[in-house]
């Protein structure tokens, strides 16, 4: 073979067994590591204690309200009251033509006076042994029921005169004057204008941690009023606690809770107007402030059958993995579980699929696309 053809027939092979190879290589499957990060939701703890100061919607009412209607039955003579008149105690309210309770009483009187002549005379009678025992036991009889009959009818003069039983606002008028009323009819409504009392509906979740022996006696919470003109903020009030109920309102599962306060100088306040009560769990449970407590959902707590220990997962947004942590838990409530230790404050544990993840697992926080 000529050299040059030689030369020829090497580089033929060289550039066939190259592309053998290369065929070769490229028919061959190249494995391929994915690793799956698995999105979870989170939950972004906050301690309870810290946020202490909670608001509530409450409702003014008067300290004290009364019901005002005669004893007797009549026709209404005299009327002055009106509504949103301020009174004092013991001023006129209404009063019922009273003629013929003025006849009665005069007549009554008269019995009263012979009686009590008769007995007089019976009784010296007596000490001289010139009547019995007998005449003078009736006379005495005779001498009490007048008096008590007398007395009866003075009792229901006085009640047709209606005075202030307290000073206080009329806040609503319910008759006509000359007009005939009932016994026990009300004719109006008598409202205490000085102390104002303040009702809020507290959740069963804080009513049920208020032990009487821990709240501190010297809190006052604050009122303000949507009225106030010191400003869209209005100016705070102190209040003191006054009672509570123990029966459920009804459609709720909440308690009253009421407190008392002077009514302001500044501005007039009526019962029925709105107003914002601020109350500092922790002064009124009596809970040390600097401890931590969290409510998290009951999905992300986890009981450990091994260890019997109840169990988080923590985020960790530096490194995207989750691990657990042991976790101290308290009371169940409407919000969820109480996590009284081993946790912090801001810090995200995953709130679902626990049964799923593993020390060290690395996973995504999960988001939801808009709308879904």
């Amino acid at each position: 073979m000529k050299p040059n053809s030689l030369a020829r027939f090497v580089r033929t092979a060289t550039m066939a067994t190259v592309s053998l190879s290369f065929l070769t290589a490229c028919s061959e499957p190249v494995e391929q590591q994915v690793s799956v990060v698995r999105p979870v939701k989170l939950f972004e703890v906050v301690n309870q204690r810290s946020q202490s100061l909670r608001e509530f919607p409450a409702i003014v009412a008067a300290s004290e309200e009364a019901s005002i209607s005669f004893r007797i039955p009549g026709e209404l003579m005299e009327f002055p009251a009106t509504p949103a008149m301020i009174v004092e105690k013991g001023q006129l309210l209404a009063k019922l033509d009273d003629r013929d309770l003025r006849n009665e009483v005069a007549a009554l009187q008269a019995d009263y006076d012979l009686a009590a002549s008769d007995f007089h005379r019976i009784q010296s009678l007596r000490d001289k042994k010139m009547v019995s025992q007998s005449d003078f036991d009736n006379a005495s009889t005779r001498l009490k029921a007048s008096r008590v009959k007398l007395q009866l009818a003075k009792d229901r003069l006085s009640d047709t005169v209606l005075t202030a039983p307290f000073a206080g606002r009329i806040a609503q008028t319910l008759v006509e004057n000359y007009q005939s009323v009932q016994a026990q009819q009300p004719v109006l409504i008598l409202q205490d204008h000085q102390t104002l009392d303040i009702s809020i509906q507290m959740p069963e979740s804080i009513l049920t941690q208020v032990q009487e022996d821990r709240v501190d006696p010297a809190y006052q919470p604050v009122v303000t009023f949507a009225g106030s003109p010191s400003g869209s903020n209005g100016t705070e009030y102190k209040v003191s606690y006054k009672e509570h109920a123990t029966r459920v309102t009804p459609g709720t599962q909440s308690y009253e809770v009421t407190f008392s306060m002077p009514a302001p100088q500044s501005f007039t306040v009526y019962p029925g107007m709105g107003a914002t009560m601020a109350i500092d769990i922790t002064r009124v449970m009596g809970n040390d402030s600097s401890a931590s407590e969290f409510v998290v959902p009951m999905t992300a707590v986890l009981k450990d059958d091994s260890s019997g220990q109840y169990q988080v997962w923590v985020y960790n947004t530096e490194t995207g993995t989750v691990t657990p942590r042991s976790v101290t838990v308290g009371r169940i409530t409407q919000s969820g579980i109480t996590v009284t230790s081993g946790l912090e404050d801001g810090e995200q544990i995953v709130s679902a699929g626990l049964n799923r993840l593993r020390a060290g697992m690395e996973v995504k926080p999960l988001e939801r696309e808009r709308g879904v």
